[in-house]
């Protein structure tokens, strides 16, 4: 036990550890959204536990000194035993991935001033037992009720600091501050000292060897200026909340984008639903010398414009893409809401028709966004039982106050970050109740939604189609099974293809000499000016491969037609059970007979 009783980043016996430790290496991946997810959640929960009717967090960048940072040179010891400790004795350098790390360490040492990102809010705040668990690896002291479940999320913000150290402090309605905080290096050796130190360095007073108390705490008038400054503003504004600042912040990484920009993109594409129904509300503050210093507030009234403004968006990177964010929460807002009652409890589905869009069902919970049916993770089972409807949007909302058993399933079933559902997670018993649920679920938005309309018919033989392109079919092998539903093609196409170019193909420009067509002129905006041809009812047609690379295709007609044109048109989305765009490659097709 290290017994100097004075508040310094201490480092405790441990075993050894590089300074690319499996310990935070699944929050290595420094994506805003992700970061912005865990920290606003937290404060969502601990609103919630606070019996606040919103919660107000605040993110504040702000330049300060570097020797304003608590335990900085305790830090700086250690950073260079560890540098000591894992070089190679022959080659003194570091391995590749440890070494960037160690180089970003040195730069923002070697600065004096640092940026600093604080992120306050206006929770129930933080006490020993709180403190205990969120510097602790898979311990929770939330709720039941409360959105996480892990206890690990504290690992995600750590890579967004370059010195990989966070500060926490938190003032209780009592009015009792703590403070701590949280550094993760490498294993090292102290001079003087036979055994060996960890790789996780803590803002405390000292090491407890007992089981109640894992270690003390600064407190009260021991609290550093830096979080002592956060605290004041909370204590005034709110009476009680909690401060994580980020030191010497990185950005993400992402130095050509705003502040504002990541975390007003990232918390309205993840939390609109807590947004929307008024429960939580997020500003954002650049206090650096030189910056604009007009705080801008994302809340219910801004919402649909910060997600207009990224609504082309269609990468995601992660969780969910500005346009999959405008869409679902168009479908929140206007779709006509139903709370549904199953067995294990209550869920709210907002659900709105939208033949311009795909079909998507959406997952949120306690107001955040936790997955939809399209991902390889998501609702098991969803996404197929809804081919044969017309395109529709579904906002699944779930919270902690009715979703009662089902909200626990639930949220045991999701994943460390929160961003899907493994039913396997549950015990068996559980499985069985969550798939029922789901099944209730899923039958409710049958019911309530449109079939798509085609001509019936009786199908003959050939109408039995196969794609023959599974793996082990065999050459011209047939699978008797339905392609789809059949539908009219009555949309435009999203772009014209060029399909099948050759060498001597050229682009030309209207009223150029086509070289296609010597002595002919092309016409202005050929291209552009063609139709797809709808498949009027009257018609029907079908395919079957009868070799390989062949296919039959035979159509029908119910009425002659002198002039009638066949056209093959390979497209993407082409009808409404198309759930794959862009995905099927294009080949070069003959005809014969």
């Amino acid at each position: 036990m290290i017994s100097n009783d004075c508040a310094d980043l201490k480092f405790g016996p441990g075993s050894s550890a590089g300074f690319s430790a499996a310990g935070i290496a699944a929050f290595d991946d420094l994506r805003p959204a992700a970061v912005v997810r865990e920290l606003v959640q937290n404060s969502l929960d601990a609103a919630r536990s606070a019996g606040v009717p919103k919660a107000i967090v605040r993110f504040r960048l702000a330049s300060v000194a570097r020797d304003e940072i608590p335990g900085i040179l305790a830090y700086e010891a250690a950073f260079r035993n560890a540098l000591d400790r894992q070089r190679d004795p022959k080659t003194g350098v570091l391995p590749g991935q440890a070494k960037l790390i160690a180089d970003r360490i040195e730069a923002a040492l070697a600065e004096p001033h640092l940026e600093v990102l604080s992120v306050v809010d206006n929770g129930v705040g933080l006490d020993e037992r709180r403190m205990n668990a969120l510097l602790s690896d898979g311990v929770s002291a939330k709720e039941d009720r409360a959105t996480g479940t892990y206890g690990n999320g504290h690992f995600t913000a750590v890579p967004a600091s370059d010195l990989r150290y966070v500060l926490y402090g938190g003032v209780t309605a009592g009015g009792r501050r703590i403070a701590s905080g949280h550094a993760i290096l490498a294993s090292h050796y102290v001079s003087g000292e036979d055994h060996l130190r960890g790789a996780d360095g803590f803002f405390i007073r000292r090491f407890n060897a007992g089981e109640s108390t894992l270690y003390d705490y600064a407190t009260g008038q021991e609290v550093p200026d830096l979080i002592h400054r956060d605290l004041n503003h909370i204590q005034s504004t709110h009476s009680h909340g909690t401060s994580v600042i980020i030191t010497a912040f990185n950005h993400f990484l992402e130095d050509d984008r705003s502040l504002w920009s990541m975390v007003a993109q990232a918390a309205s594409a993840n939390f609109f639903v807590a947004i929307e129904d008024g429960t939580l509300e997020i500003t954002v503050d650049d206090r650096r010398f030189g910056r604009d210093t007009q705080a801008r507030t994302l809340n219910s009234s801004t919402l649909r414009e910060v997600l207009a403004e990224h609504q082309d968006q269609k990468r995601s990177g992660a969780f969910l893409s500005g346009h999959r964010a405008f869409h679902a929460h168009r479908a929140f807002r206007n779709g006509r809401r139903n709370a549904i009652e199953t067995e294990a409890g209550t869920i709210t589905i907002h659900l709105r028709e939208d033949t311009e869009a795909t079909t998507r069902i959406d997952l949120c919970r306690n107001g955040m966004w936790i997955t939809d049916d399209r991902s390889s993770a998501g609702i098991p089972g969803f996404y197929y039982k809804f081919a044969d409807r017309a395109p529709f949007q579904a906002v699944l909302s779930l919270n902690a106050d009715d979703g009662r058993d089902l909200h626990e399933l639930i949220r045991i079933a999701e994943g460390p970050l929160h961003d899907s559902i493994r039913v396997k997670r549950l015990p068996r018993a559980d499985q069985a109740r969550c798939r029922k649920a789901l099944g209730e679920i899923r039958a409710w938005i049958l019911d309530h939604t449109r079939a798509i309309q085609s001509d019936s018919y009786t199908p003959d033989d050939f109408l039995t189609l196969d794609f023959g392109d599974e793996a082990g079919a065999g050459v011209g092998k047939s699978v008797k099974g339905y392609w789809g539903t059949p539908v009219p093609v009555d949309r435009r196409p999203a772009r014209q293809l060029l399909l099948f170019p050759d060498d001597d193909t050229q682009e030309t420009e209207p009223g150029k000499p086509d070289p296609r067509n010597p002595g002919q002129r092309r016409s202005p905006n050929a291209d552009r000016s063609r139709q797809r041809p709808s498949l009027p009812s009257l018609f029907q047609a079908a395919s079957r491969p009868i070799g390989k690379h062949r296919r039959r295709i035979v159509i029908d007609c119910f009425r002659d037609y002198p002039d009638a044109e066949l056209r093959l048109i390979a497209d993407e989305a082409i009808d409404a059970t198309c759930d794959r765009p862009n995905q099927d490659p294009y080949m070069p097709a003959t005809l014969a007979n």
